[in-house]
């Protein structure tokens, strides 16, 4: 549990904390909302009784950055002698491309999203208002698994996928549907930063494909089977480009962790893998049959 206090006449009473695993995404891809399950704990200041208003604050990017400004709107949360924290609905907006830079700065490891809290406090004895801060940051560090699970999906947005895919209503199209399904499995490899395994998955969906079309350990010969009804010369540049990406993916099983030197393995970026998860989604809409 994340937290940070609030100074009330210089006393620490006001708590803010956040349960990162609770964390979940909202909204559209035209709109991507951050829902955050904060809780508020106002304890009075010695004797002092006051009531907070109003709360606001930034939520940032590696600690410096700012990423997206809140307000959780207006609150009648009144100082409470007893020792008890109160849910408060706090959903940050933000916009495709913060997210999409957010995603490239996260490279696939937890998210880290420290916030700041200002507060409007009112004081009801001296009928006066005060601005309260936060004293730091608070740290939230939402875990890998539930920004790929909870988050990312809800908004529906991927910074690699650029097409839709309509699969027709045959066996012909399960084929293509399933082996599609790899597709979908290496973005979530790519979203946990394993791009190594995004090129293998990769693979193995068209050899998926082969096999469902009935060219067991002939991916090629399905390649060129996809264009049987072109003409000669496209069916050649298509199984061309095709065969190129397919051998592209081959780096998957021999990569190596490390930065090897000349001669030895590749290592997989996270540039590679986009690059092969970009080319596998423009593929599988190309070569979709569409009746």
């Amino acid at each position: 549990m994340a937290e940070t206090h609030l100074q009330i006449r210089n006393c620490g009473v006001l708590t803010a904390r956040i349960d990162p695993t609770n964390v979940r995404g909202d909204g559209s891809p035209h709109r991507p909302v951050l829902c955050l399950p904060l809780e508020l704990q106002v304890l009075p200041a010695q004797t002092i009784e006051y009531t907070l208003i109003r709360l606001t604050g930034i939520l940032k990017m590696k600690g410096v950055e700012t990423l997206a400004e809140f307000d959780v709107g207006p609150l009648a949360q009144h100082s409470d002698s007893r020792a008890c924290f109160r849910p408060v609905n706090l959903e940050v907006p933000l916009n495709p491309h913060t997210v999409r830079k957010f995603e490239e700065e996260r490279s696939g490891a937890d998210a880290f999203l420290p916030l700041s809290f200002r507060g409007l406090v009112w004081f009801p004895k001296e009928t006066k208002f005060d601005t309260v801060w936060s004293q730091g940051d608070l740290p939230l560090t939402v875990p890998r698994s539930t920004w790929v699970d909870r988050v990312l999906p809800k908004w529906g947005l991927s910074s690699v996928k650029l097409v839709e895919i309509t699969f027709p209503a045959s066996s012909v199209g399960e084929n293509f549907r399933a082996a599609y399904a790899r597709v979908e499995e290496a973005e979530r490899l790519f979203a946990n930063g394993q791009y190594k395994q995004v090129l293998i998955v990769l693979r193995l969906s068209f050899e998926a494909l082969a096999i469902g079309l009935g060219f067991e350990n002939r991916v090629k010969d399905c390649f060129d089977s996809l264009f049987a009804d072109s003409h000669p010369q496209k069916r050649e540049k298509a199984r061309e480009a095709l065969t190129g990406l397919y051998k592209f993916l081959h780096l998957g099983p021999h990569e190596q962790s490390a930065q090897p030197d000349i001669g030895g393995q590749p290592v997989i970026l996270r540039r590679d893998a986009r690059f092969a998860l970009t080319m596998a989604h423009a593929v599988f809409e190309y070569i979709t049959p569409h009746d």
